[in-house]
Formats: C-alpha cells, sequence, structure tokens
C-alpha cells in the first residue's frame, strides 16, 4: 500500500516505521522543526522494551500536491488539531481512505460531514516520548490497534486494514462501535491523566500516593459502570475484570506497579505531557454522557476539580 501518515509524533512515527518495514510505500507529512529532523537524519526508533534501535530512511514532505495518490491516510494528531487537518485532507485525491487514530470521541460526525465517506476510525496500541531525534516507544500488549467505520459496519476495507497492522506487528481488532469504544477509553484514561495532572505528570509520585490512586480507580469504576447501564458494550475486558470484578485493592496495586516502572512515563505520563486541552474536552464529553443517560460519577467530579469548558483554558498541569 501507499500511505501518507500525517502527523510525525511518537503514534506517527511509530505506525509509519512498522508499516515502512512490513514494505509498504510510506511518507510522513510533518512541520519545523520535526520535519527537518526527518529528512537530515531519517525515522529513528528505539524500543524501550527490546532496546533495539533502527534508523529509516523515510520519505517526509511539509505539503501534499493535489497530484499525490495515496491508498491510506493515518491522520495521527492531537484531537485538538484535527480540525486544521481537514482542510488538507480536503484538498487530497478522495480516492483514499482516512485512518484516524486518536480518541475522536463526540468528533466523528463532524469528520464524516468533512469528509463523507473517506472516514474510518481508529486508536492505538502504542506509548512513547521523543527524545530529540529519536523516537522512544513501547508497544502496549494488553491493547490492540482499533478499527471501526463511523457505520458500524465490518466492510472490505477494515477488514483489509486489519490485516496490515498485524502483518507490520500490530495486534489489531475491529469494533461495529468505535465511538462507544472511544468513550469507554476516555472513562479510563480521563482519570488517569487528571491524577498525573494533581501530581504534575509525575508517574512516581502518582505510584506512591495511595490516596490518589484509590480516587482515580474509584472514579474509573463509577464511570464504567455509568456507561455499561447506559448500553456500552465496549469496555475492553481486561479493564471491566480489573476495575468491576476485583476488589479497588487489585486496580490500586497494579497501577502503583506499573506507574513506578518505566512503563508509567511511556504509557501515560509523556502522553499526557502537553495534552490538557484534549483531556478537558474528553473529560467534559465522558461527563455529558455519564449525566445525559442519567448516570453518576461522584468520584470522577470530584478528580476533576475546576476543569474547563471545551475550548477554554487547559486545566492545570500541576
Amino acid at each position: 500500500m501507499r500511505i501518507l501518515v500525517l502527523g510525525a509524533g511518537v503514534i506517527g512515527s511509530v505506525y509509519a516505521g512498522k508499516l515502512m518495514g512490513a514494505g509498504h510505500e510510506v511518507v510522513m507529512l510533518a512541520r519545523g522543526e520535526r520535519l527537518a529532523e526527518l529528512q537530515d537524519f531519517g525515522l529513528i526508533m528505539a524500543d524501550s522494551e527490546s532496546g533495539e534501535k533502527t534508523s529509516l530512511p523515510i520519505r517526509a514532505i511539509g505539503a501534499v500536491g493535489a497530484e499525490d495518490r495515496y491508498d491510506v491516510v493515518v491522520v495521527a494528531v492531537r484531537a485538538m488539531q484535527l480540525t486544521s487537518t481537514l482542510t488538507v485532507l480536503g484538498s487530497m485525491d478522495d480516492g483514499s481512505d482516512v485512518l484516524f487514530m486518536g480518541n475522536t470521541a463526540g468528533l466523528e460526525d463532524q469528520l464524516v460531514q468533512a469528509l463523507g465517506g473517506r472516514v474510518l476510525l481508529g486508536f492505538p496500541a502504542a506509548g512513547g516520548v521523543q527524545d530529540g531525534v529519536t523516537t522512544r516507544y513501547v508497544l502496549i500488549k494488553q491493547q490492540k490497534t482499533m478499527l471501526g467505520e463511523p457505520s458500524g459496519t465490518i466492510s472490505p476495507r477494515t477488514l483489509r486494514l486489519k490485516k496490515v497492522m498485524e502483518e507490520a506487528g500490530f495486534p489489531a481488532a475491529i469494533t461495529a462501535d468505535m465511538p462507544g469504544w472511544l468513550l469507554a477509553h476516555a472513562a479510563f484514561i480521563v482519570p488517569m491523566s487528571y491524577a498525573l495532572y494533581k501530581l504534575g505528570t509525575d508517574a512516581p509520585r502518582l505510584a506512591a500516593d495511595r490516596e490518589t490512586l484509590r480516587l482515580m480507580v474509584r472514579a474509573t469504576a463509577q464511570a464504567f459502570r455509568a456507561l455499561q447501564a447506559s448500553g456500552n458494550t465496549e469496555i475492553p475486558a481486561n479493564l471491566r475484570t480489573l476495575y468491576l470484578r476485583l476488589p479497588a485493592a487489585f486496580a490500586v496495586a497494579y497501577w502503583r506497579r506499573v506507574l513506578a516502572s518505566p512503563k508509567g512515563e511511556l504509557w501515560f505520563a509523556g502522553p499526557t505531557r502537553g495534552s490538557s486541552e484534549e483531556m478537558g474536552s474528553l473529560a467534559h464529553y465522558l461527563q455529558a454522557a455519564i449525566h445525559g443517560s442519567g448516570g453518576d460519577a461522584p468520584e470522577l467530579t470530584r478528580l476533576l476539580p475546576g476543569f474547563p469548558e471545551p475550548g477554554g483554558p487547559s486545566p492545570s498541569s500541576t
């Protein structure tokens, strides 16, 4: 396949590198300093678990031409940057599918209105940090790369993309309710992010703060129960077990170990930094979904003091 990756942060870099390694023709669309890095040094990736380091001579461009043709465009930018990508995507050949790889919860209708049937929804299964020109990453084995149609159908193109992802080393799954999956993911990541904001996005510091960990776990469990009661069936099985079937102490102990390890930085703290505006919008969307269905999650509300209106100032990260 000929693939354009729009967004050259950690997620875009990891998926570009793995897809290129699987034999696909991959082009990265980047800006500013990151574009210069890719053009001068190539795509440099370091697997933080295996220690393996790779350097790929990937093609990086700063703009796309109307004559450019791609089978798939993978959009790997923060939710708050999505609107700015629509002009670029709208100017391209309308034969390319567009896979949005991130939490687009609440934005699906806007994307479909702008791009029509080209839109596919997805979510990555990787985390990491950018360390100079090197992307330090980890593949999250507990999570699969998620794929779905906005309409909920299981289409030939999602089946084809699932195969492409798996051949590139990303275990993948297709869901018939990607918006529901993204909302369930928000119920997990919003409490985690706000617990980190409370402690300066310092994962080991959160690991040592049992009170905040307990509040985070209770907030997620209440949000999950409220979503389940409203008919959401997309909470991943491992998270259902951890939060809804086992005593809360198990979840606290589990996250204490994860956050105290290098995974705490790569999975959560690193990606959370700089995403406070996105998390503020996700927090509002999650709260609205819970309250709109008649549910309640008081511990979630307690964890989110003074979070902003969507589009307003970002919450403090200290």
